[in-house]
């Protein structure tokens, strides 16, 4: 029987928090929250209907939570499972699993190679619905795009499996990048549809000089967006003009954040370390080498 199951990665929960994942525990047969707090929030949490609590109280970033329960055999994960991804403050209304779920299966029988599905989102921190720029249509509301965003991302276990789950090496950002791109390195399509519309915060909103237009992240964010990125650039399998797009992250990508945003000096030490990190070869999070 094919299950199924939400992984939700949480961090240092609210009551907001657990106001959303009651509402996905309701469209899912299991929700198995993955903790990457340091302090125990089983209690908060505890109330979450049909839910698994999972903490190792330390930070694995976002893939290698998700892994440490793909990769465990306890699950009984069986190839045809539906697996959909969230962050804990990803917004879905009633019906919206359902609703994913039906287009996902109907895509199934259009495009036998479908790898994943997810939804276009509405950005509660600039208040617009995120569009991608370049896509190729399969249906009117369905369509074959380069990546999606990780939250309400859906796929089958046995899809996963095949790539070998999330890729480590990415803590945080850039991490559903990567996970297209291996995917469509193995044959598969990624898509994106209309059916449904997440609610989801990118950023802290945007900054506008002029024509430009800046998301504005936490300065920490840069570490990661720096790093990875170049971990990243020594992958064969990233498209040539997102190779373009990781260079302009790590080169042009600084010196505009300097000229433009706030908080300048913790940016740029940020970016100074997820360099020199990268050169001793460091993974995981910030200040924790492993």
């Amino acid at each position: 029987m094919v299950k199924i199951v939400a992984l939700v990665t949480v961090y240092n929960p609210d009551k907001n928090v657990v106001e959303n994942l009651q509402i996905l525990s309701r469209q899912v047969e299991q929700v198995i929250l993955c903790d990457n707090s340091m302090n125990d929030n089983a209690q908060m949490l505890g109330g979450v209907t049909k839910s698994i609590y999972t903490t190792q109280h330390k930070n694995l970033g976002l893939t290698g939570a998700f892994n440490s329960i793909l990769k465990d055999p306890a699950y009984g994960w069986k190839d045809d499972d539906l697996i959909i991804f969230f962050d804990q403050d990803s917004q879905i209304g009633e019906g919206y699993i359902q609703a994913l779920q039906d287009e996902y299966r109907k895509i199934e029988t259009l495009i036998p190679n479908l790898g994943c599905l997810g939804p276009v989102f509405y950005n509660t921190s600039n208040g617009r619905t995120e569009r991608p720029r370049q896509k190729k249509n399969i249906t009117d509301e369905t369509y074959e795009v380069s990546n999606t965003i990780t939250s309400s991302l859906m796929m089958r276990y046995g899809n996963l499996k095949r790539i070998d789950f999330w890729n480590e090496k990415v803590f945080l950002d850039l991490a559903d990048w990567d996970l297209c791109w291996r995917m469509q390195k193995a044959g598969m399509v990624c898509c994106m549809t209309e059916k449904v519309v997440l609610h989801h915060s990118v950023g802290n909103g945007e900054k506008k000089v002029g024509p430009i237009k800046l998301r504005v992240g936490q300065p920490f964010r840069e570490y990661y967006q720096t790093r990875d990125a170049l971990y990243l650039l020594q992958e064969n399998y990233v498209p040539l003009k997102m190779r373009l797009r990781l260079i302009a992250n790590v080169t042009i990508r600084p010196v505009v954040h300097y000229l433009m945003l706030d908080d300048k000096k913790s940016r740029m030490k940020f970016i100074r370390r997820g360099i020199n990190d990268y050169k001793k070869g460091v993974h995981g999070e910030y200040g924790h080498q492993r």
